[in-house]
């Protein structure tokens, strides 16, 4: 579950709706995921572009400023997200501007992630854990019963259908005398509890 929410004083009502098209597509494009699992994160992705009625902050007026916070479950924000996110966001952002370049010199596009607590979440009218939001995203391919061949060197985590590359995948398990790689600590929860494995 992730929303993104973008307060921006630049374009027009069009560019606007043209930015928030943009962002969703983009952060939907996964080339590692399967089709099953990008439909069911659809539903779990929400962009909304606001334009402010009134924006104090300091330095020179009139140049145009973005405030983006992309809010997900704490679990979900881990190291590598950021590094991951913030430079997606900021060149579609940049993008809109007339000097595309203008937000690599100018801090005038700050991106916050926010990490919700476990617990501070919910769907279908009741609070739900990120292991729940990952089960429900996952819940089509999972059903499908399609599987995805991974290239020499990886492996397909189990719960996604995300091709990881064994050698460098950060969230790992062993079972039964197999060793799983997952693309997040969400997906390895989800098998550990499928699998009864502590964790």
């Amino acid at each position: 579950m992730m929303t993104v929410e973008v307060f921006t004083t630049h374009g027009s009502a069009e560019s606007r709706r043209a930015l928030a098209d943009r962002l969703l597509a983009d952060l939907l494009a996964e080339e590692h995921a399967p089709e099953a699992v990008l439909t069911g994160a659809s539903e779990f992705v929400h962009v909304v572009v606001h334009e402010p009625v009134a924006w104090a902050t300091g330095g020179p007026a009139g140049s145009p400023r973005h405030l983006v916070r992309v809010t997900v479950p704490g679990s979900w924000n881990a190291v590598e997200f950021g590094p991951y996110i913030i430079p997606r966001v900021t060149e579609i952002v940049a993008s809109f501007e007339d000097d595309p370049t203008r937000l690599y010199r100018e801090p005038h596009c700050v991106v916050q992630i926010v990490g919700l607590r476990e617990h501070a979440v919910g769907t279908l009218g009741r609070a739900t854990t990120s292991t729940e939001i990952t089960r429900l995203m996952t819940e089509n391919y999972r059903r499908s019963g399609e599987r995805v061949t991974a290239p020499e060197g990886s492996v397909v985590d189990p719960v996604c259908g995300m091709v990881v590359e064994l050698a460098t995948a950060a969230f790992t398990l062993d079972h039964d005398g197999s060793t799983y790689a997952f693309c997040a600590p969400s997906c390895r929860k989800v098998f550990a509890e499928d699998h009864a494995i502590a964790v």
